[in-house]
């Protein structure tokens, strides 16, 4: 399951400067060694803001996890220390927090109290900043939560607790640095040009340990870009996620710049609202839509997945239409080794057409066909599997009973069982051989011959079996007198090979009792 990101997008007026492409491999890497602040505008930050909405979260109820994770240390400690905070404001905060869900999703849930923390002016007064106005839509609906947040830091100790809990959140910040450090360093590389610092803009990492495992939340308010990341036991595991929001701090300001050339294109959002996994959020919002298309296009080309046309079809059907178009675009600017990415985006943004993008839209319908279809003809080839196991079980099952009867001597209800076995299976090696066995009892030799031979020839036997069988054989052919006949089959036990459980002794033992003339 993909993180939980939600983003209110304040576009900026910024140009990132254009360098020479020319920039050597090595002066990039001697730039690369410096401290993360001091290459681009980054800073890792804890935050009590996070901890006290987070905490007074928990302890209201929110218990989603990501699937397949176990809770954080931390998270599972701070909760069982605040099931001792005041009953009646626990039983205020679970009430709030039941009649405000909004979604029967708890992973969605928490990006809104994220959001809420991250717009309070402080905890002297614990009060939202912005007006209703300009308040996010998902923090609108959950506003109050504050005022329990401010009740609960008081009452329940918060600034003890987060006292304690801030080496974790310290440890957590510096595990992230050389992976964050690994992003910037990929992604300037694709877009040719040097770390810098702008004075505009910023981006701050804040770690949150009481929420789900690998969560990572980011949310634009006017000039900074915040990246909250849940507990992680391995940082890189949110390689991509970070990786995508640095993209947005990148290419945001130039889809601002061109966005007089893109919105000539704004007819496309009809394509986009058709899409039937467009999420509310990226709703009649072109300039986020292109610019989430050109990112997951760059992802794409630094990260190549297994399948692209698969991926190609997942993000068009998620409304972001441009991703064909850029990802042809970006292979383009991959061959040409003499322009800067911020240089060369002008022109891609240029040639976007309404005619090439329904092509790609054609396109998209007809693989998205034929993946159906492949996927029909997969699960229809799991479905014969399944049957064929279970017709394989009953089979074993089966055989299984006969055996019971067998060692039993009730050969009539033996044989009613093998008989269940060929109507299931016509050329059941073992059934044939179990009969013949049966028969041989019962004194039947002719019909227990004609069913050694039936048993010999099926490819699904055990070698002792088809051995047993020839061996059978043999003695039947034998007896009739058709010695050098009988001979051959004897030979041909004592020429396999494995555990035959004796019948290559028997068939030496048949061979020597042969009258003189039949073995030489």
């Amino acid at each position: 399951m993909k993180p939980s990101r939600i983003r209110t997008l304040f576009l900026v007026s910024c140009q990132l400067s254009v360098v020479s492409c020319q920039l050597s491999g090595q002066v990039l890497s001697r730039q690369m060694s410096q401290r993360v602040e001091d290459l681009v505008n980054i800073e890792f930050r804890n935050d009590v803001r996070i901890f006290a909405v987070m905490a007074a979260l928990n302890a209201a109820g929110f218990d989603y996890e990501t699937p397949g994770k176990e809770m954080s240390d931390v998270r599972r400690l701070v909760r069982r220390e605040l099931q001792h905070a005041d009953s009646t404001l626990l039983e205020q905060l679970k009430t709030f927090y039941k009649t405000h869900r909004t979604s029967a999703d708890e992973a969605d849930e928490q990006v809104a109290y994220t959001s809420l923390a991250l717009l309070l002016s402080g905890l002297s007064d614990f009060k939202i900043t912005p007006g209703e106005e300009e308040m996010p839509a998902d923090v609108l609906q959950i506003r109050g939560f504050e005022q329990l947040v401010q009740e609960f830091y008081q009452k329940a100790n918060i600034e003890s607790l987060w006292q304690r809990y801030q080496p974790y959140y310290a440890r957590e910040l510096l595990a992230y640095r050389p992976v964050v450090k690994d992003v910037i360093r990929q992604t300037l590389e694709y877009f040719r040009i040097p770390p810098r610092i702008v004075l505009d803009r910023h981006i701050i990492l804040i770690p949150d340990l009481l929420n789900a495992q690998n969560v990572v939340n980011a949310r634009n308010l006017e000039l900074v870009y915040y990246i909250v990341v849940g507990p992680t036991n391995s940082p890189a595991d949110n390689h991509p996620q970070l990786q995508h929001e640095y993209l947005h701090f990148l290419l945001d300001p130039l889809v601002k710049k061109f966005g007089g050339i893109l919105l000539k294109h704004q007819d496309l959002l009809d394509l986009v609202q058709s899409q039937p996994q467009l999420k509310r959020e990226y709703q009649n919002k072109y300039l986020l839509i292109v610019a989430e298309s050109l990112i997951e296009s760059i992802l794409l080309r630094l990260h190549p997945p297994e399948d692209l046309n698969r991926e190609l079809v997942s993000l068009f059907r998620q409304g972001f239409v441009l991703v064909p178009y850029f990802e042809r675009g970006l292979k383009v600017y991959e061959e040409s080794e003499l322009i800067s990415f911020p240089s060369y985006v002008e022109s891609l943004f240029q040639r976007i057409g309404a005619s090439e993008i329904e092509q790609d839209a054609e396109a998209i319908a007809v693989l998205e066909k034929e993946m159906e279809t492949e996927e029909e003809e997969r699960l229809a080839a799991q479905q014969k599997a399944l049957e064929e196991l279970s017709r394989r079980k009953r089979i074993n099952s089966f055989l299984k009973e006969a055996g019971v009867f067998l060692l039993k001597e009730q050969y009539e209800s033996a044989a009613e069982k093998l008989e269940e076995i060929l109507k299931e299976d016509p050329g059941n090696g073992n059934a044939f051989f179990y009969l013949a066995q049966i028969a041989s009892q019962t004194k039947h030799y002719q019909k227990a011959f004609e069913y050694y031979i039936r048993a010999a020839g099926s490819p699904d036997i055990a070698d002792w079996v088809r051995a047993t069988s020839l061996l059978r054989i043999g003695n039947y052919l034998a007896f009739q007198g058709q010695l050098e006949k009988a001979r051959t089959y004897f030979d041909s036990v004592l020429k396999m090979e494995g555990d035959l459980r004796g019948a290559r002794e028997e068939a030496q033992k048949s061979i020597e009792r042969l009258p003189e003339k039949a073995v030489q």
